[in-house]
């Protein structure tokens, strides 16, 4: 280790301890901490994050023809509530930053991947976090991809530096800046590099157990998985049931429908590994960062309308919920954002707040699922760089019940274009009505609103 990265392990780790000491006796950014009993009933948390899997590709959501084998997610489902109308930012680092904050990009700054090696921009540790509102009473953990973080600031403590008393998993994607596989890769521990040679899906859920058997109760638990996001590979053999070709690119949607299943077949592991009492007293939300891959994409849906998207495609996700007070069976047709994990899961932990300006809980349809409160709209974005402005390129998207509007602006030409649908009648988004004629009144009057909130949302 050079003297430079040993000061720095120094100073963050003093960091973090004085940040995580600091989260737990008083209040971060004007959040106040509240003395709180902790009721009898308050549940563990497991927060489980699925990589570029979008609804097309679990079985339980019946959005496609062959979307793979997912019965252990499948069954939660069963067993829980399923979201049908679920945003997320099209792709992965402005999507985990909603969810640990509960804040829109362009109030964090994160509208774009986060390269780990080489991004000259990170989510800020100033940022009140989930862990940070969890703390008066529980213990957390993040296990698992974290992409949130820079090397050249906060590097391998930033998972530790956002409020996570403990953190195990790699810091970016596989085969992105160097020799990383999924077979023989670099995660941290606590801050610390060492070297992986577990197969990664199984290797994070090793992590997971053993966290779960090291926290008291209640506990939180985020565990992002590195899958099914590229590159894609072939898992081992026991983990799924395709007949794989040798390479890849002869069939990528279906080595993606293997690692999915692969996942799927380590969560059970993770879920039948649990001490059954409790896995009986834990909240299960599973949850995707953002839809499906383009080159895992397959008819009905399309590629172009894929992940980095603001099609239903890229930002459409799954969202399934499970454990006690949670209705079984059921589907909730409301729309929730990511940013809505946060509010949920304070609500969920029996405490007061803190509040953001943009987290909705969704907590009240787990035991009402066709509850009529929750949003009327549901927001997301991308843009680049990363930071406060001002951005080269940036979509905006916006939907209530019926209708959609994309504002996409390139700082190219065409500097601007916008699009407009009825996702009742189009759910695929093939029909652009601006170009298609004059709207009827009541799309006119969605357009207007639509057009209202996108410009009034950040002032």
């Amino acid at each position: 280790m050079t003297t430079r990265r040993l000061l720095l392990s120094v100073v963050f780790s003093l960091f973090v301890f004085g940040a995580n000491l600091f989260a737990q006796t008083g209040p971060i950014l004007g959040h106040p901490k509240t003395a709180v009993r902790p009721p009898a009933d308050r549940p563990n948390i497991l927060l489980v994050i699925l990589d570029d899997v979008g609804v097309d590709r679990i079985g339980a959501y019946g959005e496609h023809p062959d979307p793979g084998h997912t019965p252990v997610i499948d069954g939660l489902a069963n067993e829980g509530v399923l979201f049908r109308h679920v945003w997320s930012n099209p792709t992965c680092s402005p999507t985990r930053a909603t969810l640990l904050t509960g804040r829109y990009g362009f109030r964090t700054g994160v509208g774009r991947a986060i390269d780990y090696t080489t991004s000259d921009f990170e989510l800020s540790p100033g940022e009140f976090s989930l862990p940070r509102a969890l703390s008066p009473v529980y213990r957390t953990a993040a296990v698992g991809k974290w992409h949130l973080g820079a090397e050249a600031f906060s590097g391998s403590f930033h998972p530790l530096a956002m409020g996570f008393r403990h953190h195990s998993g790699p810091l970016s994607n596989f085969g992105m800046f160097g020799a990383d596989t999924w077979y023989d890769f670099d995660k941290a521990v606590d801050g610390t590099m060492v070297n992986a040679t577990t197969y990664a899906t199984t290797d994070q859920v090793n992590d997971a157990l053993f966290r779960i058997g090291q926290m008291p109760e209640p506990w939180f638990l985020w565990l992002a998985f590195s899958a099914s996001h590229g590159p894609h590979h072939k898992p081992p053999d026991h983990l799924h049931s395709y007949d794989l070709p040798d390479v890849v690119t002869r069939d990528t949607p279906m080595h993606m429908k293997a690692e999915t299943e692969a996942m799927d077949t380590e969560i059970g592991r993770l879920l039948d590994s649990m001490d059954q009492e409790v896995r009986e007293r834990t909240v299960i939300i599973v949850i995707g960062d953002n839809g499906t891959d383009q080159p895992s994409t397959t008819a009905p849906f399309s590629p172009t309308h894929a992940k980095s998207s603001p099609f239903e495609g890229g930002v459409g996700v799954p969202l399934i919920v499970s454990g006690p007070g949670v209705a079984q069976g059921e589907e909730c047709e409301a729309l929730v954002s990511t940013v809505d994990v946060f509010a949920t899961c304070v609500e969920l932990a029996g405490l007061p707040g803190p509040s953001t300006e943009d987290s909705v809980s969704f907590a009240p349809f787990f035991a009402e699922p066709d509850g009529s409160f929750g949003r009327s709209w549901v927001f997301a974005e991308t843009f680049a760089p990363n930071g406060f402005g001002p951005y080269a390129n940036r979509n905006r998207t916006v939907r209530e019940d019926r209708f959609k509007l994309i504002w996409r602006d390139h700082g190219a030409y065409p500097p601007f274009r916008e699009y407009f649908y009825d996702l009742d009648a189009d759910p695929f988004e093939l029909d652009e009505l601006i170009s298609s004629g004059p709207l009827s009144s009541e799309a006119q009057a969605a357009y207007d609103k639509l057009s209202s909130i996108l410009l009034g949302i950040e002032r």
